[in-house]
């Protein structure tokens, strides 16, 4: 059997891709926070640590969030719809 390279519920975060994750959260310009519902940790601490450091944070979410208040932007939406409109409009 082959195991699939993610991290299921109740596992840890491997640990080195845990810092530099949250290491990049810290010193990023603009973090894409993209179809979570920021409620499930450590992860939902990233778009936290990014604005707390001067970043801007946009969502792409179908629905609304906790975070929805203190982000920049919310795009409403599925991933699949938003981030190609997103990067079309951006030139890439």
């Amino acid at each position: 059997p082959v195991r699939p390279g993610v991290v299921w519920f109740g596992e840890s975060l491997p640990a080195d891709a845990w810092r530099a994750a949250q290491l990049a959260a810290e010193q990023c310009d603009l973090l894409l926070s993209i179809g979570t519902s920021a409620l499930v940790y450590p992860a939902a601490e990233l778009p936290q640590r990014a604005l707390a450091t001067g970043a801007v944070v946009a969502q792409v979410n179908p629905a609304a969030t906790p975070m929805d208040a203190r982000v920049k932007f919310n795009l409403r939406g599925q991933a699949a719809d938003v981030l190609p409109r997103l990067l079309q409009s951006a030139g890439i």
